[in-house]
């Protein structure tokens, strides 16, 4: 009898180490779902995002032949951001959604074929600017290493890096280690300005 009960409580807690295990298995199997489906939602956003932008760029400068950006323009980018809220964190959603903002209000309150107007450059900056925050904050949440924090994004450069001559503005980077601020690379495009 005694041997008995032993040999039922050796079975009841091998029993509960083996749900224990399952349990844990399941939830490292979750968190791998869920840690996909966020990448995932993030690359989207992101590729749409910069198709939007594209389009206001290419609106803006004159590379299409209508006045008015067609209706809808914007959708896909609207449909991946409201993705892209259900599984990223507040820092991320707010920070794409800054740069769905940017890139939508450069193509609907830009004018068409007008690269010399100021508010171009000034919307391009301000998207730019948003994108890049964007995009730090995801690589950060999806736990992408930074290898030398001196070195700016991919499709990034440091200001100073652009013309190879030492301009009077260069100084102020030094050689005291400081980073020189990241600014986007411009677009290229195989299109003739007009």
């Amino acid at each position: 009898m005694i041997t008995q009960r032993w040999s039922d409580r050796r079975e009841t807690v091998a029993w509960e180490r083996e749900r224990q295990r399952e349990r844990e298995s399941w939830a490292r199997e979750d968190e791998a779902r869920t840690f996909e489906h966020r990448r995932q939602a993030y690359v989207e956003f992101y590729e749409a995002v910069k198709a939007l932008a594209r389009t206001a760029y290419d609106h803006c400068y004159g590379f299409t032949e209508e006045p008015e950006l067609e209706e809808g323009w914007q959708s896909d980018a609207f449909a991946k951001l409201a993705q892209l809220q259900f599984y990223a964190d507040r820092a991320v959603a707010a920070a794409a959604s800054a740069a769905y903002g940017a890139a939508w209000s450069w193509g609907q309150y830009g004018v068409h074929d007008a690269p010399d107007d100021p508010s171009f450059y000034e919307r391009q900056q301000k998207f730019d600017e948003a994108e890049l925050e964007m995009l730090l904050l995801m690589r950060e949440s999806l736990s992408i290493p930074e290898a030398d924090l001196t070195l700016p994004p991919p499709g990034y450069s440091h200001q100073g890096d652009q013309g190879g001559d030492e301009g009077p503005g260069d100084e102020s980077y030094g050689s005291e280690g400081a980073r020189a601020p990241a600014v986007p690379v411009r677009p290229v495009t195989d299109r003739e300005p007009r």
